[in-house]
């Protein structure tokens, strides 16, 4: 078994990080031999390895949304040690991005791809919620992870702040180190990785788009 200390910088270097709020980034190529399939079947809560960050904005969701708008994917991220960033997006299909069914290609800085798709969308005028998942990592060094999936929960407060709440998931394959540990093996995940690095992305990536 890798030791917890090998398996963080391993997984640090894994796991690309996708915040889903605009699609204005650079296009980018398909990669060779690149299949459009269907998107993973989202397994229960109990199967996933969770962890959810939250603040609170002085802005109206109304301006939330706008500000959200005028983002580009590329720079929505704010860039944490070894993760990489997203450099550009290739559309597919005709359906805007983020409403449901809609998916694109990212393109990530470490030349790696993986397919992202909103699932759920809705909207009114103090409450809004996107859930989406990502998946068919190219890269090598995500091996472990079948899928994720995020979603983002924006309450207006009043009309001058909103409380928006993040949560990222990720299934890991069963037939690969960590996730053929099971139970044991989305612990190691989630306190190694996860529940250190990866939220300090989140964090970071909250307050800078705030």
């Amino acid at each position: 078994m890798r030791s917890p200390q090998k398996f963080a910088l391993w997984m640090l270097m894994a796991s690309p990080a996708i915040f889903s709020i605009s699609v204005n980034a650079q296009v980018c190529p398909p990669p060779s031999g690149f299949t459009n399939g269907p998107h993973p079947i989202i397994a229960g809560p109990g199967q996933l390895v969770a962890h959810t960050e939250e603040i609170t904005v002085a802005h109206s969701l109304a301006e939330v949304m706008d500000r959200n708008a005028k983002v580009e994917l590329k720079d929505a991220i704010h860039k944490a040690g070894s993760l990489p960033g997203v450099v550009g997006i290739f559309p597919l299909g005709t359906i805007p991005f983020p409403r449901p069914g809609s998916r694109h290609i990212v393109c990530l800085s470490d030349g790696s791809t993986l397919l992202e798709q909103s699932l759920e969308e809705e909207h009114s005028s103090t409450f809004y919620r996107f859930r989406y998942t990502v998946w068919n990592y190219t890269s090598p060094k995500a091996k472990p992870i079948e899928y994720a999936v995020g979603e983002f929960r924006d309450t207006q407060i009043d009309s001058g702040h909103t409380h928006i709440v993040w949560t990222y998931s990720f299934h890991l394959k069963e037939n690969a180190f960590p996730g053929y540990l099971g139970a044991f093996g989305r612990y190691l995940f989630r306190v190694t990785f996860l529940d250190r690095d990866y939220a300090a992305m989140m964090r970071a990536s909250l307050h800078a788009n705030s």
